[in-house]
């Protein structure tokens, strides 16, 4: 049985990474990590995605979406990077995201989109956010609050088109305006809607909700109010090619190299689009090995047990850290440009991979859990089509301890 040698980590005394570096660890070596278990951002990769996007969004303006911490590729780096690039405006899900870009420095216009809940208004007017509104509920509190501060609160308003979560219902867009008109300080700004398949262009969803969106948008302007933003599509709408009476896309899952698989009819063929880059690769390195006879048990309840004689490595990695214990004896990782298979349950920390049948496998060996080497590669909707998700999922639950390190 071998541990890893300290040797490994190059002759540089080993010291702890900081909770700065955490947050930012643009030039982080991933040898100088205590745990070598880490992310690597391409920031160039997210650069020419970022440019494919404004290429199919022709006159359009882009919003891109980094909620969730950007997918889990970390909101300040990839706003930064998009905000060098142009980007027009960014969409975020609550205060508190929204607040972390202003304290990074972002300038651009920031939508909330999920809306303001019980958080206090005056954060619109200090930090200069764009809440989303659904209903005439709050819209007494932003008016008092525009009067109080002498600022005007700017808004889009959202139309529940057909996804049934937040969002106008199409038969009160005349009492909204009805009230809207009797407050002061606030300005209907935008207006759009959220598709809910539009990855399929089989279904007749999409085209319905294009409809009740530009009936809605019909009304606005027949009571005389004409949001300067519209905005419907998102990545597979982008991809797909269909068209709305819009000004800016959002685009969230296409800066990061990945949407849902598009369905079109039988016989028809699929879009021709550019190729997408995920930006992402979660990697570890092997820090333990041992020869195993035959019916050997691994992991916790025996889930698993050898078959032959097989060389195990052990992989400081866990559920945790975002690998999910559902992949146990069902996933795999990437050593030396092979896929070694997951056996045994995935603990909280600590993963087995078999890498019996890939020679030269030794401590130290770089493990990609998700990522490419040479022809061989793991991406986020491969995963999350074995575990029966969607691979949005896969890249938000990469865990906080796991560092974020951005390449050029």
């Amino acid at each position: 049985m071998d541990l890893l040698p300290s040797s490994l980590w190059g002759e540089e005394p080993i010291r702890e990474v900081t909770q700065l570096e955490r947050m930012n660890t643009v030039n982080l070596s991933p040898d100088k990590l205590l745990r070598p278990t880490w992310v690597e951002i391409s920031l160039s990769k997210l650069r020419r995605n970022f440019n494919r996007i404004r290429d199919l969004a022709g006159a359009r303006k882009v919003m891109a979406v980094i909620k969730a911490d950007a997918y889990g590729h970390g909101a300040v780096p990839v706003a930064k990077c998009l905000a060098e690039c142009g980007v027009d405006w960014f969409g975020v899900a609550t205060v508190e995201e929204a607040l972390e870009l202003r304290a990074a420095g972002i300038e651009q216009p920031v939508l909330l989109l999920g809306g303001l809940y019980m958080s206090d208004p005056a954060h619109l007017i200090e930090y200069r956010l764009t809440p989303s509104i659904s209903s005439t509920m709050r819209l007494d509190t932003y008016t008092e609050c525009a009067r109080r501060y002498g600022k005007p609160i700017e808004f889009h308003l959202k139309i529940d088109s057909g996804l049934g979560r937040l969002g106008l219902p199409r038969d009160r867009v005349a009492a909204f305006v009805d009230h809207y008109r009797e407050l002061k300080g606030l300005q209907l700004t935008g207006l759009f809607t959220h598709l809910a398949s539009a990855e399929d262009m089989v279904a007749s969803q999409t085209d319905e909700q294009g409809e009740r969106f530009t009936q809605a948008l019909a009304q606005l302007r027949g009571l005389q109010v004409e949001p300067e933003w519209l905005h419907v599509s998102n990545s597979a709408a982008l991809l797909s090619g269909r068209k709305f009476p819009e000004n800016l896309v959002r685009i969230g899952a296409l800066l990061y190299g990945y949407c849902m698989p598009l369905i079109v009819p039988p016989g028809q063929e699929l879009p021709k689009v550019p190729e997408f880059e995920p930006v992402l690769s979660f990697k570890s390195r092997i820090v333990y090995m041992k020869d195993v006879p035959s019916g050997t048990p691994l992991g916790y309840s025996a889930a698993f047990y050898t078959r032959r004689t097989s060389r195990i490595a052990t992989v400081p990695v866990g559920y945790a850290d975002g690998l999910s214990h559902a992949l146990s004896n069902r996933g795999y990782a990437i050593v030396r440009g092979r896929r070694a298979r997951i056996v045994g349950s995935i603990s909280m920390d600590l993963s087995l991979l078999d890498v019996t049948d890939i020679a030269g496998t030794n401590i130290g060996d770089e493990v990609i859990l998700m990522g490419q080497e040479g022809q061989c590669s793991i991406n986020a909707l491969e995963i999350a089509q074995l575990l029966g998700t969607v691979p949005y999922e896969i890249l938000c639950s990469i865990g906080k301890r796991v560092p974020r390190i951005y390449v050029d």
